[in-house]
């Protein structure tokens, strides 16, 4: 009797520890991870047809690539070792690489260095930090928050190559560019005002979830 008292205590309190829809939850959990999933995923269906209809060798498309995700575990242990408010500096300079290659799509060097930032200043540490940052009072809550970040980020990077198809099938590389600093404004903007270097923007998600903070 005692037993299945014990058992149904310790279902209750699990029960008790699922993930509740939230402004944080739907920020953190799904949207983050979504625009993050979108940034990696969208240009692989468009990148060396650009090249190709520019004249460019496709081998040095390849090379940006490889330089940017060379440069990618360096800048995620500057994330991890400075914390998140270094995903600050590294979104503006992400972004402005990003505004620049929409603004030159006809110069190659510029494509390349949009290119090795969306692959080299990936904020995806940052945002696995703050899930277990948010949700990070409960063991359970943080294994949930974290295999939910996993699961939204895969199913976006699958699904935005063919929105990435479709996007240079309809407007070109200037297109995926634009998509580029769409998916980014959101994304630099939660990070700056919520989480990251600017105190004042703990109001955000404390309008939303009012006993946060307290």
């Amino acid at each position: 009797m005692a037993e299945d008292l014990q058992d149904e205590f310790d279902e209750d309190d699990f029960d008790d520890e699922d993930l509740q829809w939230s402004c944080n939850y739907v920020v953190v959990c799904i949207l983050l991870p979504t625009l993050i999933g979108f940034i990696n995923g969208f240009f692989w269906s468009g990148l060396a047809l650009h090249y190709v209809d520019m004249g460019w060798a496709v081998a040095r498309a390849g090379l940006a690539s490889t330089i940017g995700l060379l440069l990618r575990p360096f800048f995620q242990q500057i994330q991890i070792r400075a914390g998140f408010w270094a995903a600050v500096p590294l979104g503006a300079l992400h972004l402005g690489l990003a505004i620049l290659g929409a603004a030159l799509t006809t110069q190659e060097w510029a494509v390349i260095l949009e290119v090795t930032a969306l692959q080299g200043l990936d904020p995806s540490i940052t945002i696995e930090g703050i899930a277990f940052d948010v949700f990070g009072l409960s063991e359970t809550m943080a294994r949930q928050a974290s295999s939910t970040v996993l699961a939204v980020f895969t199913i976006a990077v699958a699904t935005a190559v063919t929105i990435g198809g479709i996007i240079y099938d309809f407007a070109g590389w200037q297109g995926m560019s634009l998509f580029h600093v769409a998916c980014l404004l959101p994304c630099a903007f939660l990070l700056h005002s919520r989480w990251c270097g600017n105190p004042s923007g703990n109001i955000f998600l404390q309008s939303c979830d009012p006993g946060r903070g307290k």
